[in-house]
């Protein structure tokens, strides 16, 4: 009787290790506020910034048992939000060009910051990977070379690491992780998976032993409704008293706007 109970033992933790082998975390940077002149950069905002990263940290770290590794944009603003994670686990923050943030302009502005700068701000918290190298900021890129170039990062990222993992970007690459992610899945449920790239939501993704994602969550649970912003814009309930936040109406007018200028544009080139 002893035999076939450690049998079912070790049949079932086999089996549990084929269904999730590991867990990879994607998450937007907290809040940004002002800019950093010498570097031309956003940092997160000092009161809703701080308090979404810190949750986020807590909820991955005291809830999710998240204990793996953390890569980050070399931007300012997702270095910053990844520390507070990294802080609570005594790791480092791994720099990936990979996931930086889209990059459409005729030449990189602002330049991206030297590994340098990037020490001097946050110190032997933050570690460069294997693909960073200064210079690392793009320009020019098109929609398919950045779902590519996401899509490569999170390929390579997969294959040097083995346990659990946390990727911090920016909107649009949130938008492409979880695309390239669902490409991996095995089931119809997590391509139907969906959720909006407020500041610090969090998409969770399971993978078995093949590298396939069979499992796919969307939370942002551990924020309050006040605290899911998308960088002033598109609040998920109205602000009309805090002149900081657009509500969803001015928004909405903000974006037709610039739409039509963007189409006017293309008409005179």
């Amino acid at each position: 009787m002893k035999i076939y109970k450690h049998l079912f033992l070790a049949v079932a933790a086999v089996s549990f290790f084929q269904l999730s082998a590991r867990t990879i975390y994607v998450t937007r940077h907290a809040q940004v506020g002002t800019v950093i002149k010498e570097i031309k950069e956003t940092k997160i905002t000092e009161d809703l910034g701080v308090i979404q990263a810190q949750k986020l940290a807590n909820h991955l770290v005291n809830k999710l048992k998240f204990n793996g590794d953390i890569y980050a944009s070399p931007f300012y603003r997702t270095t910053e939000t990844a520390i507070y994670t990294a802080k609570l686990l005594n790791k480092k923050v791994i720099l990936d060009p990979g996931l930086q943030e889209l990059a459409t302009s005729a030449k990189p502005a602002p330049p991206g910051m030297k590994l340098s700068q990037i020490k001097s701000y946050f110190g032997d918290i933050t570690v460069p990977g294997k693909r960073y190298k200064d210079g690392w900021r793009l320009c020019k890129e098109t929609l398919p070379m950045r779902r590519q170039r996401v899509a490569k990062a999170l390929d390579a990222i997969l294959a040097e690491t083995r346990g659990d993992v946390l990727l911090v970007t920016h909107g649009a690459g949130v938008g492409d992780l979880d695309r390239a992610l669902k490409a991996r899945a095995n089931n119809k449920e997590v391509k139907k998976l969906k959720g909006t790239a407020w500041n610090c939501a969090l998409y969770i993704f399971e993978l078995n032993d093949k590298g396939e994602v069979i499992s796919g969550k969307y939370t942002t649970e551990f924020l309050d409704d006040m605290e899911l912003t998308n960088n002033f814009r598109s609040p998920k309930i109205e602000r009309p008293t805090d002149k900081r936040y657009m509500t969803k109406a001015q928004d909405k007018a903000d974006r037709a706007k610039r739409n039509a200028k963007n189409r006017a544009q293309k008409k005179i080139k």
